[in-house]
């Protein structure tokens, strides 16, 4: 299983190459937040969560999400993931609910990507 943790940058042929292993139309990252990295790739969520979780990035501020190549780059990401369900922190679904942490997600997804 390939997964890669991005600190800084990943140009979009190189996501998609990650991606043909599960998906190739799309790719499941996992990102922290607060220390603005992302994991991409493995077939569930939660595979890119156990690596960012064992390199020392705290369960609450890590979201799981998909960048979809087929949508417009506006609307590629989606804030779904069953690692997202956290009664604790007051999101109910798989969805990713709150719109600041949504707009962070955002942020940094985009700039790592290139």
């Amino acid at each position: 299983m390939n997964i890669v943790i991005i600190s800084d940058t990943i140009t979009i042929d190189e996501l998609k190459k990650i991606a043909k292993e599960f998906y190739v139309t799309m790719i499941k990252g996992v990102v922290d937040i607060k220390k603005e990295v992302i994991a991409f790739g493995g077939q569930y969520h939660i595979d890119a969560n156990a690596v960012l979780t064992e390199k020392g990035s705290q369960q609450q501020d890590v979201w799981g999400f998909n960048v979809n190549f087929i949508k417009p780059k506006e609307e590629w990401i989606e804030y779904n993931s069953l690692i997202n369900i956290r009664p604790l922190q007051e999101n109910y679904d798989m969805e990713v609910l709150d719109e600041d942490i949504r707009r962070k997600m955002k942020k940094i997804i985009n700039s790592k990507i290139t």
